[in-house]
């Protein structure tokens, strides 16, 4: 009951911050920042942003969404998936895997948040760098948390993150750029959020569909150590 409740108080927050942040727009006192200044530079970030919405946005959503999970679960309405099917930690692992990867773009961006830094190279270096290490952590860290549980489709789960990722990582960038640009490119804080937001949405639902994937094929079809 309470996995059902926690469940859907993460999902009702996630959208109520969204909505909010899609509804508050470029309204936001926006910031200045220029990851291109001279071809090297980064410049630094001014105004300040107001969290207060997103707070209350988030504990809102939260609230709801647990109370709608608790009220399903007592009128006889039960969201669990198999047993051994394993996809928080798929999802988990490769979100952390794109997160550590992509850990030189977020310190470039931090950077700028606080102060004008010449990198001394272009920013664009960073950012390939970035992708690839994204790819390459988040496919070895979906293969080591499923290995490390004994899962028979471990190699199965992997080749497909490997296969899907790039396509969801698309479809995450066009998401992002698609959302920042319904909100005029603005960097207040509701554009911030809502295209972190999404992009993390995406990403979650790549490696779902990965894993989805790999559970369709029954384990006495796959060979030993698949």
């Amino acid at each position: 009951m309470w996995k059902q409740a926690l469940g859907f108080a993460l999902f009702g927050a996630t959208v109520a911050i969204v909505t909010a942040a899609l509804t508050q727009g470029s309204s936001q006192a926006s910031a200045t920042i220029t990851l291109f200044s001279g071809g090297t530079t980064i410049s630094g970030f001014a105004g300040e942003s107001q969290w207060t919405w997103p707070i209350e946005a988030a504990v809102i959503g939260a609230v709801l969404g647990a109370l709608t999970g608790l009220v399903l679960h007592l009128a006889g309405v039960r969201i669990s998936g198999g047993q051994d099917n394993r996809m928080l930690r798929t999802v988990v692992a490769g979100l952390v895997g794109v997160t550590l990867g992509l850990t030189p773009l977020l310190v470039l961006i931090s950077m700028a948040f606080t102060r004008s830094v010449d990198i001394g190279w272009s920013p664009l270096l960073v950012y390939a760098v970035s992708g690839f290490l994204a790819y390459g952590l988040a496919v070895a860290a979906v293969f080591g948390v499923l290995r490390a549980a004994g899962d028979r489709l471990t190699t199965r789960t992997a080749q497909a993150v490997a296969a899907m990722l790039p396509v969801g990582a698309l479809a995450a960038t066009t998401v992002g750029v698609g959302t920042a640009w319904r909100l005029g490119f603005s960097t207040a804080a509701p554009t911030w959020i809502a295209v972190v937001l999404l992009v993390v949405l995406v990403l979650a639902m790549t490696f779902v569909a990965a894993r989805a994937w790999a559970l369709r094929i029954q384990p006495r079809d796959l060979p030993e150590g698949a």
